[in-house]
């Protein structure tokens, strides 16, 4: 009897406690595995863009190396254009001159007009200039420095390295009628001791026993190229989102984006020696480390902690880096943890919700099942099976609920996931999931023998856009941009952001031809329409085929380059690279 009162207690008030118990669980579950993927996903946010941010600065640094490489490559193709243009030129004019003059003039005349018209043929400040000589060795015209040696006969004339410099010009001419030479000379006010290399230009003139020459010092387009390849990147330096230093293997300032005044100085004498002292350790040594330091951030004036990358330009003294403040990506990193925490407080509240009413709902439920069961309990025996019954098909109706509250739960997860996916701007692909999907894209191009292209674009004129009109017009001008480079897109296409004004597009199955008319597409469609207040929106693009095998940063880089071929040949163009 003691036994049956407990079991109908027991019966009566278990499912007070079993029901509440298992929604309070399932509940309470719930809630850890979002505290989970929200601690897992702050913990990973710093991480994944310092790790973003140092691929892109070291991907920048190589792209900026292999632009000055590729200068330097063409010092020696420059030096015979440019003397060779001098020297037809030259004889051009000296032909007219005789054509416009034979047998009206004796030989005589002529040559002094053909003279007095070279004389003032002259460049680098008289360095370079035109001569002529005959081919027995005797000066026609010569340098204002050399004018005493005209008519007198220098066959026997030697650069420093011993050479007959005039004999091989004239068999040259002789045998061939024009080519190039190169020999060895000291420079007028410089160093004596110091020997220039120089490239020479002569050709056959067919008059008068006459060749004609230029020359220039190597030296010279060496430091034309160098300023060039400077230029380049103090442009890019003015563009304020990117910036590039070179400092040379003595702590000399070369290129400095902030502080022009501090080029042409030794920094290893200032305030930051220790860490020019770094830079040139680690490109000495080819590290591919980071140098970390503290340095004035220019765009607010506080001094903050900065993680900078070097690498030695090959066959030079010179070393280029660039970098980036870990403030910046902290601030960064905290935008999005408060959007993550608002989104995680606003599924606590759907949560705690939901839990309240299935408890409330599971406290009914018993109530109105242990009430049954007292009452027909000791009436009854064999309707226990009967309510047991029917509390089995409450709680799978409970457990169904609650299934069905999972899956809402995982489908807000996976929204959660979907929005660190996407730039909140303009909703397209942020960065991180951009290069994830071309990633996975290689991959499979690579195992099927497929193929694809990629199309990198920025807006021109951006910075001018949001100084002119604000930042909230830049990010209109942003967001229509998106819209009409979307209109042109396949379903497969893929595109991203990938920084403020700067985007890719991936397109699978796609060859160089296709991808570069797809890209006149968009180039075309963009700058159609004008946006309000601001008129016609232009973009620059950049186009690459993917090649088996090739690194994705080495792609990058060729899309990268030929979008800078793009800016640098008038904007609003399409360079296949």
């Amino acid at each position: 009897m003691l036994n049956e009162k407990f079991l109908v207690r027991f019966i009566t008030f278990a499912p007070f406690l079993v029901i509440p118990l298992i929604t309070i669980i399932i509940s309470v579950l719930s809630i850890q595995h979002n505290q989970e993927i929200l601690d897992q996903s702050l913990q990973n946010i710093r991480e994944r863009l310092i790790s973003e941010q140092q691929k892109s600065i070291v991907s920048k640094v190589n792209m900026a190396i292999e632009l000055i490489t590729y200068q330097r490559s063409t010092i020696e193709q420059r030096l015979q254009t440019k003397v060779k243009d001098r020297v037809d030129r030259a004889y051009d004019i000296a032909q007219s001159i005789y054509v416009q003059n034979r047998g009206k003039k004796n030989d005589g005349e002529i040559q002094s007009m053909i003279i007095d018209a070279l004389r003032p043929m002259v460049w680098n400040k008289g360095e370079s200039f035109i001569f002529i000589l005959d081919k027995s060795g005797t000066f026609a015209l010569a340098p204002e420095y050399l004018r005493h040696l005209e008519g007198e006969s220098i066959i026997d004339f030697k650069d420093v390295t011993g050479r007959f410099v005039i004999r091989e010009e004239i068999k040259l001419v002789s045998t061939k009628g024009d080519g190039y030479l190169w020999d060895t000379f000291t420079r007028p006010g410089y160093d004596r001791s110091i020997q220039f290399k120089q490239m020479a230009y002569v050709k056959n003139f067919g008059h008068f026993n006459w060749y004609l020459g230029s020359s220039e010092y190597l030296d010279t387009t060496t430091k034309e190229i160098e300023k060039s390849s400077i230029d380049i990147l103090r442009h890019i330096n003015q563009k304020g989102s990117e910036y590039f230093f070179i400092i040379d293997t003595k702590g000399n300032s070369i290129l400095h984006p902030n502080q022009r005044e501090l080029e042409n100085t030794n920094l290893l004498k200032g305030e930051h020696a220790d860490v020019v002292s770094d830079f040139l350790e680690k490109a000495r040594t080819h590290s591919s480390e980071f140098s970390e330091y503290q340095w004035k951030n220019p765009s607010n004036g506080k001094t903050e902690t900065k993680l900078s990358y070097v690498q030695t330009i090959p066959n030079s003294d010179w070393i280029i880096g660039t970098g980036f403040y870990t403030d910046e990506i902290d601030r960064a990193v905290g935008v999005k943890k408060q959007k993550l925490l608002a989104l995680y407080e606003n599924e606590f509240k759907k949560i705690i919700l939901f839990s309240v009413f299935f408890l409330l709902v599971s406290l009914m439920v018993s109530f109105y099942i242990s009430y049954r069961l007292k009452r027909h309990f000791e009436l009854l025996h064999g309707d226990i099976e009967r309510h047991n019954l029917e509390l089995s098909e409450l709680n799978a109706s409970l457990e169904e609920k609650i299934a069905t509250r999972t899956e809402e739960l995982k489908i807000a997860h996976d929204e959660m996931e979907k929005l660190a996916m996407t730039d909140t701007l303009t909703g397209i692909h942020n960065r991180y999931a951009f290069f994830t999907m071309l990633g996975m894209e290689q991959e499979k191009t690579d195992r099927y023998k497929e193929q694809f292209s990629l199309i990198m674009f920025d807006l021109d004129n951006f910075k001018k856009i949001n100084d002119t009109y604000g930042h909230d017009i830049g990010d209109t001008v942003l967001i229509e941009v998106v819209k009409r480079v979307g209109v042109c897109l396949r379903k497969s296409d893929v595109f991203g952001r990938v920084g403020g004004e700067e985007f890719m597009i991936l397109l699978p199955h796609t060859d160089i031809q296709t991808a570069g008319e797809i890209a006149e597409r968009i180039r075309h469609y963009v700058s159609q329409t004008p946006i309000e207040p601001m008129g016609t929106v232009t973009i620059s693009i950049g186009v690459v085929e993917y090649s088996e095998q090739v690194s994705l940063e080495s792609l990058i880089k060729r899309s990268d380059i030929a979008l800078y071929q793009a800016k640098e040949s008038g904007k609003n163009k399409v360079i296949i690279g």
